[in-house]
């Protein structure tokens, strides 16, 4: 073999193992879900005929999926999650959706707060009785 390919194939495998290298710190850096990955999937799993988004209350899917997100994504993100995969199904009647599944997102999150609300008045009611 001339020298020129010696080298080049020596090249070669110094890529391929700098780009298994990053490969495998990508995959340990990254959270369990990105924001993109999340839009991907919520836009998956939302039905319509592309005009109307159906499935967006009763969806037992949907709504897991939300609930996940509400675990790994910044609360700041979960609207842009949201609106992004709404818009990316192209229907036109996208507002009620949007409303729909941004309800269902609120709803959880108060029910959040009415536990911590009981939690304080339990507290509340020991320390009285104390």
């Amino acid at each position: 073999m001339k020298r020129n390919d010696m080298e080049r194939i020596e090249r070669e495998l110094k890529r391929q193992q700098k780009k298994e290298r990053l490969g495998e710190k990508r995959v340990e850096d990254r959270p369990p879900q990105s924001i993109g990955a999340y839009i991907k999937e919520l836009k998956e799993l939302l039905r319509h005929d592309g005009k109307v988004i159906y499935n967006t209350l009763d969806d037992e899917d949907v709504l897991e999926c939300l609930e996940n997100m509400k675990d790994d994504i910044p609360e700041h993100k979960w609207e842009t999650v949201i609106r992004k995969a709404v818009n990316a199904t192209k229907v036109v009647e996208r507002e009620p959706a949007l409303k729909e599944l941004w309800s269902l997102v609120e709803e959880d999150m108060g029910q959040d707060d009415d536990d911590e609300d009981d939690e304080e008045e339990e507290v509340e009611l020991k320390a009285a009785a104390d």
